[in-house]
């Protein structure tokens, strides 16, 4: 009961604090978040189908660029470790 009471009371003092502080930022011109982007992330195995995972346009362009250079890793790895000096049974 007491940690509940101290979660909720730490809770009320982190929103006045917060709440003091927004006549001074509310001057200052805002950034519009980022619309979230949200595409369906297919699980091996599962028949449901998916579930969906939301991202903004930044963030997708950062997962994208890591997927691609760890695809780009992956095949050059597989190109090195090839064996190009197998030769046919006689």
């Amino acid at each position: 009961m007491r940690l509940l009471f101290a979660a909720a009371f730490g809770c009320l003092v982190a929103s006045t604090a917060v709440a003091q502080d927004a006549p001074a930022s509310a001057a200052a011109p805002e950034a519009k978040p980022e619309k979230k982007i949200c595409r369906r992330q297919e699980i091996t195995g599962s028949i449901l189908g998916g579930k969906p995972v939301c991202h903004t346009k930044t963030e997708w362009a950062q997962i994208d660029a890591n997927n691609r250079a760890s695809v780009d890793l992956a095949v050059s790895r597989a190109q090195d470790n090839q064996d190009t000096s197998v030769r046919p049974p006689n």
